[in-house]
């Protein structure tokens, strides 16, 4: 089944293993979490997404255009630590905080992205095609971008590339659509 995503403008995403759970768990647990919420708060850390700088403003520019931002997943092997530590509370601003939502579940993040209903599917994406959409690196090549250590970006598509050969693309197994407020802080 192919995946249904808005491809013009992503948050890329390679996801796996994470605080002490299978991936093939995480997405049972949002599952479960979509159903008890509506939501899915999807977790994670590093500083190239920061929720307030980087994914806030790249989402809402978006949707003032009347788009929406997909984000998309591709799964790796990852080697994520253990951890039992759970967000009790989440930020749209880091500044006021709410509880997070019943039946929601974040673990071992810093982050949250704000998510509809996780699809599963097939997608091939071509990197190439996409730059950097926010931040420092905007502008840069994705696909240059998305190597080693990075494992995630606000990516917006410049040029579409036909005839792509298979080593150019990128499998993408899982996405969904960002939900207002597109990404926030835990604690």
């Amino acid at each position: 089944m192919a995946l249904d995503a808005n491809l013009d403008h992503i948050v890329f995403m390679k996801v796996g293993r994470h605080a002490g759970e299978t991936f093939e768990q995480i997405i049972e647990r949002k599952r479960r979490e979509y159903d008890a919420a509506g939501c899915i708060f999807w977790g994670y850390g590093g500083g190239t997404m920061h929720p307030i700088t980087r994914v806030q403003p790249f989402a809402r520019m978006r949707v003032e255009h009347g788009e929406r931002i997909s984000i998309v997943m591709q799964e790796i092997l990852s080697r994520h630590p253990d951890t039992e530590v759970f967000a009790q509370e989440y930020s749209r601003d880091g500044v006021h905080w709410e509880p997070i939502p019943q039946g929601v579940r974040v673990r071992g993040s810093r982050y949250a992205l704000v998510l509809n209903e996780i699809q599963h599917g097939e997608l091939d994406i071509n990197l190439g095609e996409y730059q950097v959409g926010t931040g420092p690196s905007e502008g840069k090549d994705a696909e240059t971008y998305i190597r080693g250590r990075v494992d995630k970006g606000c990516l917006t598509r410049v040029k579409v590339i036909e005839n792509a050969s298979p080593e150019d693309l990128t499998k993408v197994h899982f996405a969904a659509m960002l939900e207002e407020p597109y990404a926030v802080v835990l604690r």
